[in-house]
């Protein structure tokens, strides 16, 4: 039977369009811009559209060029296969160089399995292939006469021989081995189905004979081939990570401009109140800087030399950067900013400012929520003197909704939290207030940064239960990462949560024994520094404090955990007494790294998590005969003490039914 308060949100959502226009898919699909680089002569600004699909499971690549006058329309260049990924499952941003003559687009493009280099005339007359081998193309650079110096790594068929090889003669455990994850082809790497070993101390990856001698050649405009010379070698050394640049890379006179207007020198460990640099970038003579603040909104500054003057540009309730990221520049044309801007409610689209400020849309790729129903807001609260801030994504419905919370970081357009695994506004669509908090600063010992995530949950749930806008009775968590330890801090730390699901692994014996070996002594090091702990015979109570598998008698929430295989037998023990408690199931992703980054499995992640907080805050149940199975599972969980009367409820419950009661 379905109650009337079910009747009357159910009644709601269809007279709104939210229900309809807010999905887990739609936001599973939804489009980014990333690569803007702009023409030698500056008339054109390039850039590119990735759009992930879930009918073919691909993220497919599109490049445009537009006009730096933004008078006419983008010009399609066209598409150029499918997005590169790195290790931790994030896309990487779009490459491409100009010719010196501005006439060409040069990208780097992964096509049937093959990272190469295509080329494009600014007419879109098509790409053709301008540099490719057996191997894949990992970096390129342009001379000034318009050369094209490559380093390309081992063939493809070497690295496939070099698999088969070890899978027949035995793989050497040794500091580079990565017993959690399936040593023969156990990732997805440019598109191929292969082998993956560690690359550092820690959890970077890297294809097999990633160490192997890369060859660097030369391709002239003519189109003959050579081994490319010191010099031009050189053009491809890695380039300052832009996310470290700091007040003291700048020029002094700019850098003490900066400062004196109290711009944080560190970027960490300032003031929540301290605005921090974001980015810079030469504008026709002047310099565009860019600042966030501690909810990641952006300010553009103009410095003139002339004057020694900072000047507001433009500002943004969310990020103007190069793409997804808050410290990727945008790209400067004449007199013009072309830059990616993306809030809590407002999903990735081109815009160019003028020199005045002015904000003209160019390109929008994404279907705009401003008639869905919902509302995104950004609250601010105190936390034992602290400032914490999170935006929450709510339904205009009355009456107390249950809460959803995510935390760690919530910068840019707000689709799942970090790693992209909660889809916030379907559940805002569907009656739950969604909440995504930002990490609060502070000391980083293991104890306070838990405590003090633990701390701004309860705060913010208490500030909002007293706005008449949720249930304190009813609120679930979700987290990747660092955020994931926080969730589970709070399930085995208070009964706050009614509801919890994971997606990464926890610190456990286990974590550590899979990685505790001769040439992986750094990791030990970061455990002993992090986290305070030895190894499990050292500090026992060390692990026993911080590892949620050792406390599963503390835990009364159900645990819903869906991980990558590659990380998922570092947390055996969890996976293991949950689901013997019956407190808890998992789902593990093939091929999936840290961040899942392919549509299926991000869509898969989002709808698992959907039906489970709606199952687990609202009682309710999607009546797909296809998930049927997946109620039956679920409604037998419980702590023990409270499973007898929770059963005798599921068996007068309708297989039809909207509720569960």
């Amino acid at each position: 039977m379905v109650s009337r308060t079910a009747l009357l949100i159910t009644l709601l959502a269809a007279a709104s369009p939210a229900a309809s226009q807010v999905t887990s898919r739609e936001i599973a699909e939804t489009a980014d811009i990333s690569g803007l680089n702009t023409s030698p002569d500056g008339t054109w600004v390039a850039y590119r559209i990735e759009r992930p699909s879930t009918l073919t499971n691909r993220i497919d690549v599109d490049w445009y060029i537009v006009a730096a006058d933004g008078k006419s329309p983008p010009r399609a260049l066209g598409r150029t296969g499918t997005a590169l990924w790195n290790d931790a499952g994030v896309v990487e941003p779009g490459e491409a160089k100009w010719s010196p003559d501005s006439q060409r687009l040069i990208v780097r493009a992964l096509v049937d399995g093959r990272a190469a280099l295509w080329a494009s005339p600014i007419d879109g007359s098509g790409f053709t292939l301008a540099a490719g081998g057996d191997g894949d193309i990992e970096a390129f650079a342009l001379t000034r006469d318009g050369a094209i110096v490559t380093r390309e790594g081992p063939s493809r068929d070497l690295i496939a021989r070099t698999e088969e090889a070890e899978r027949e003669t035995g793989i050497l455990v040794d500091g580079q081995t990565d017993l959690a994850q399936p040593l023969f082809r156990g990732a997805l790497i440019n598109g191929r189905v292969a082998s993956q070993r560690f690359s550092n101390d820690w959890f970077d990856r890297a294809p097999l004979l990633a160490s192997a001698p890369r060859t660097l050649t030369t391709t002239t405009p003519g189109g003959s081939s050579r081994r490319a010379s010191e010099t031009e070698a050189l053009l491809l050394a890695p380039q300052p990570d832009p996310v470290a640049l700091l007040t003291s890379d700048l020029p002094p006179t700019l850098q003490k401009a900066l400062e004196d207007r109290g711009v944080c020198k560190t970027k960490i460990g300032c003031a929540a109140d301290l605005p921090r640099l974001s980015w810079v970038l030469p504008m026709n003579g002047d310099t565009v800087v860019a600042l966030h603040d501690a909810d990641y909104r952006q300010t553009l500054l103009r410095w003139s030399p002339r004057t020694k003057r900072l000047e507001k540009l433009a500002a943004s309730e969310g990020q103007l950067a190069g793409g997804q990221k808050y410290y990727l520049p945008c790209a400067a044309a004449g007199s013009a900013i072309f830059c990616v801007e993306a809030a809590a409610a407002l999903p990735p689209r081109l815009v160019r400012i003028d020199r005045g400020g002015a904000k003209r849309i160019i390109d929008s790729p994404n279907f705009y929520p401003d008639r869905d129903g919902l509302i995104a807001e950004t609250i601010v609260w105190q936390v034992s003197g602290s400032r914490a801030s999170g935006v929450l994504i709510r339904p205009k419905i009355p009456g107390r909704l249950p809460l959803f919370v995510t935390y760690y970081t919530c910068a840019g357009y707000l689709r799942g939290g970090v790693g992209n695994e909660w889809p916030l506004r379907a559940l805002a669509a569907h009656g739950i207030a969604a909440l995504c908090i930002n990490a609060v600063p502070g000391d980083t010992d293991k104890d306070a940064r838990y405590k003090r995530g633990l701390a701004a949950i309860e705060a913010v749930t208490t500030l909002l239960a007293e706005r008449g806008i949720v249930d304190r009775a009813r609120v679930g968590m979700g987290g990747l990462s660092f955020g994931s330890e926080v969730t589970m801090w709070a399930a085995t730390h208070s009964d706050l949560l009614k509801a919890v699901s994971i997606a990464s692994v926890q610190m456990e014996p286990a974590y550590y024994w899979f990685n505790a070996r001769p040439g992986r002594e750094t990791f030990a090091d970061n455990v002993r520094k992090v986290w305070g702990a030895g190894s499990p015979d050292e500090t026992p109570e060390a692990w026993k404090e911080l590892s949620p598998a050792l406390n599963t008698d503390r835990i009364t929430a159900p645990i819903l955990m869906q991980f990558p295989e590659q990380e998922a037998r570092l947390s055996i023990e969890l996976i293991s007494r949950l689901a013997t408690a019956r407190m808890g199931e998992a789902h593990i992703f093939p091929y999936a790294p840290h961040n899942k980054v392919e549509p299926r499995q991000k869509l898969a992640a989002y709808e698992r998590n959907l039906d489970w907080f709606r199952f687990w805050l609202k009682d309710e149940i999607d009546p797909d005969p296809a998930k049927a199975f997946q109620y039956q599972r679920w409604s037998k969980f419980a702590p023990a003490e409270a499973r007898a009367s929770t059963e005798r409820t599921q068996r007068s419950t309708s297989p039809i039914s909207i509720n569960r009661k």
